[in-house]
């Protein structure tokens, strides 16, 4: 692992930018660094952590800015499950997490 700089474009209307104080290293992101092809693009690791909100899109309702946060999965908010508050149970629940870009295709970095 290395911690480097990134530039990000900015945050979507449905988006939130964090500035991470604290992070955490879980079981799931050491398995994906022991299996990664280091042939491939490097990854950011990042479903755990705590900061506090920098910006926000047009979209967002619940945060703004100098909120402090705490990061954890990341539900899709569109599936059934999601829509019936069960984002535990998210359908695209691994490619919102560990897919390493926007449920869109699109990658911030």
């Amino acid at each position: 692992m290395e911690i480097e700089s990134l530039e990000l474009e900015g945050p979507r209307d449905d988006e939130v930018l964090v500035r991470i104080i604290a992070a955490g290293i879980c079981r799931t992101d050491i398995d994906l660094c022991d299996e990664w092809n280091k042939e491939t693009k490097p990854v950011v690791l990042r479903h755990e952590g705590a900061g506090v909100v920098e910006r926000f899109g047009g979209k967002v309702k619940n945060v703004k800015g100098g909120d402090h946060v705490v990061l954890s999965c990341q539900p899709c908010g569109r599936c059934p499950p999601c829509r019936i508050g069960n984002p535990a149970n998210c359908r695209f629940f691994y490619e919102a997490n560990f897919g390493f870009k926007r449920l869109d295709g699109s990658n911030a970095l």
